[in-house]
């Protein structure tokens, strides 16, 4: 057993090391792994943020037509105001206004105001002796999202007068 021992320790005493062609292989090998492994990464992460942008766009928006709509099926009565701002008379009569102000929706009611979210286009139109409203919406610049409805306020339909 002690002269097994004995001739492995012989065996590595001998070992040289490695030469520099190796050491520069090596090192041209490990640099190329790094590389390709930092490509990837930041691939992946310009991905990963863009994906990040298209689905808060689409939140943004889908959450203000959804917000938006119900408001307008539920009004008494709605009147638009501009292009980007609409007042709703709810069934008690107390009035609430959606606005597009710097890049933020708004709802405004009783003084408050509160954004709902962040919109980079909305558009409200209401053709004259109609109730019907079209709400066009847009989220995002690079990569925006677009929203497109038309409602028609409960009001009207059930025959309230404004």
């Amino acid at each position: 057993m002690g002269l097994e021992l004995s001739r492995i320790a012989e065996h590595f005493r001998n070992e040289k090391g490695m030469t520099l062609i190796e050491l520069i292989l090596s090192a041209a090998i490990l640099s190329l792994l790094f590389v390709a492994s930092y490509t990837l990464l930041g691939s992946g992460m310009k991905i990963y943020r863009q994906s990040w942008e298209e689905l808060s766009n689409l939140q943004n928006a889908r959450y203000a037509i959804n917000r938006l709509s119900i408001a307008i099926v539920q009004a008494k009565d709605v009147k638009v105001v501009s292009n980007s701002k609409i007042e709703i008379r709810l069934p008690d009569d107390s009035k609430v206004y959606y606005y597009l102000e710097y890049g933020t929706l708004y709802r405004e009611k009783n003084g408050g105001k509160n954004p709902v979210a962040e919109l980079s286009f909305i558009e409200f139109r209401q053709n004259p002796g109609s109730k019907v409203v079209k709400v066009a919406l847009k989220a995002g610049k690079e990569r925006s999202v677009t929203f497109q409805t038309s409602v028609t306020p409960f009001g009207a339909l059930i025959g309230i007068q404004p």
